[in-house]
């Protein structure tokens, strides 16, 4: 025969046991990951321990066992602030620190926060990736990168000739246009590496890809203002506009499309959730 405190004890660390095993079981199955149903099920069996015997004061101290049970279902469900609450309390009714909660505190303190793997349609809804609008400009940025690229090699530098003309139609004008040019081709070489950078990081989905991109969108438009004006000013001291009108017309349009991209993707840049959403990290 037992006492009735006796078999209350007993069959409080007898169910205790159970469910601990059952928990073990199942996360060793799943390696460390519980699955919804089996959460489901240990959560209904934990909560009606927990209804029958947390407020038993016969139990004392050995209630501690349903709270650290309850910081273990949380921390397999990757919500780290309650587990870290429970088994801090788990320690409180226990009256004293033990090895296991203060691995499991160390697990919390010390791990970085573990990323529970979307599926494509989870990720479509919560709007990450490169996608819609973003992938748009994604791929406007490598065309960009392509194009600048390809025309500063094809017509960035001047030969000695060039020079040469300048200077006997204009003494002083082929060194005054070579000076010019060098500052040119030092711009673009600046935003040619600022659009990569932001493809790169963009594409690692960092966060500083953001203020880069912005910093790229607002730089592309500040020397190309700034290029096609002291350029058309060159021009015009020496009476040569009329030779490069064209030219100048093609410059003035590269110029506004730079500047009417910045005025729309520096807002979208910053109020866009998929921005947001894909730049975590």
């Amino acid at each position: 025969m037992e006492l009735p405190v006796v078999k209350t004890k007993t069959q409080y660390t007898k169910y205790v046991n159970i469910l601990q095993a059952e928990l073990q079981t199942a996360t060793e199955e799943n390696s460390e990951t519980l699955l919804p149903a089996q959460i489901e099920r240990l959560q209904t069996r934990l909560d009606a321990l927990a209804a029958k015997y947390q407020d038993d004061e016969e139990l004392g101290a050995s209630r501690y066992k349903l709270y650290e049970l309850q910081a273990l279902l949380y921390y397999f469900q990757h919500n780290d602030e309650a587990a870290l609450t429970f088994i801090q309390y788990a320690v409180t009714a226990k009256g004293e620190s033990y090895p296991k909660a203060e691995r499991l505190i160390e697990k919390l303190g010390q791990q970085p926060e573990r990323v529970v793997e979307l599926t494509k349609a989870e990720k479509r809804k919560k709007l990450i990736g490169i996608e819609g609008w973003l992938a748009w400009f994604v791929v406007g940025l490598i065309i960009t990168a392509l194009v600048t690229t390809y025309r500063f090699f094809a017509d960035g530098f001047l030969s000695s000739s060039d020079i040469d003309t300048y200077n006997q139609y204009q003494a002083g004008l082929g060194d005054t246009f070579q000076q010019l040019t060098a500052a040119e081709n030092l711009a673009i070489i600046v935003y040619i590496v600022l659009v990569i950078i932001s493809i790169i990081f963009i594409f690692r989905r960092r966060k500083a890809a953001k203020i880069l991109v912005i910093v790229t969108l607002a730089f592309g438009a500040l020397y190309g203002t700034v290029d096609y004006a002291l350029g058309a000013a060159f021009f015009e001291s020496a009476n040569l506009t009329q030779y490069v009108q064209s030219a100048l017309d093609k410059t003035a349009a590269d110029v506004g499309r730079s500047v009417i991209g910045a005025f729309i993707w520096i807002p979208y840049f910053l109020v866009s959730k998929r921005v947001k959403a894909t730049l975590t990290k």
